[in-house]
């Protein structure tokens, strides 16, 4: 069920908002942050809502995600983001938000991906990329359904993209982490289990989230 254009006007107006309050809160850690990180996380909510400390503790990590955001933020914003942080290990979640706040299709969202991508390995050559692939959604007639924050991106879609982005990654030396398919339900939907309004993961989601990295990891 896609978003009227009143309705992804506001969303767009709340995402300027929060993503600026977080951002500023970056610049200011930035004073005093020492770049003794192996690891960054960078993305949108599964990342800025992902507690490193409680789920990947094993890591020497920073979690710098920003709930809303697209490709097109992260690329305007790497400097705040990054900070003095020079890692060994970049992990990355972006692109869904592309396909409503940007209203990107499939294609565009993949080389949105892909651009910012290519950004990164050049601002940090000496990194391993990991890129962590979209997760699903609950089906449109779930009752889990946010409208507002599902804003009609489909599994169909978001599969084409990680399709799309895996095929890049082997070709490219990029680390692809599939996220989506052990988050899924019988039916092929984002598991209820997992989710609390459709499309963010709770506290079991992230326990499947974070067992694929450390899968990975070993």
């Amino acid at each position: 069920m896609k978003l009227t254009l009143q309705e992804l006007t506001g969303l767009r107006q709340m995402i300027v908002e929060t993503s600026n309050k977080v951002l500023n809160k970056y610049k200011l850690d930035n004073q005093n942050l020492l770049p003794n990180f192996d690891s960054i996380f960078i993305g949108d909510s599964m990342i800025e809502y992902f507690d490193l400390n409680k789920y990947l503790h094993e890591l020497n990590a920073i979690n710098r995600g920003i709930a809303g955001a697209t490709t097109k933020l992260i690329k305007d914003n790497l400097d705040t983001i990054f900070g003095p942080i020079e890692p060994k290990y970049i992990y990355i979640s972006i692109g869904s938000n592309d396909l409503v706040l940007l209203n990107a299709s499939v294609d565009e969202a993949y080389q949105n991906i892909t651009e910012l991508i290519e950004i990164i390995n050049k601002k940090y050559p000496n990194a391993l990329i990991n890129y962590l692939s979209t997760t699903p959604v609950v089906s449109i007639d779930h009752k889990l359904y946010k409208k507002i924050y599902i804003g009609g991106r489909t599994n169909g879609q978001l599969k084409a993209l990680n399709y799309k982005v895996s095929t890049y990654a082997t070709l490219n030396n990029i680390n692809y982490l599939h996220m989506f398919d052990e988050l899924l339900d019988e039916d092929k939907f984002l598991s209820s289990e997992f989710t609390m309004d459709g499309i963010h993961l709770n506290h079991q989601g992230y326990q499947i989230y974070s067992k694929i990295i450390q899968k990975y990891l070993k």
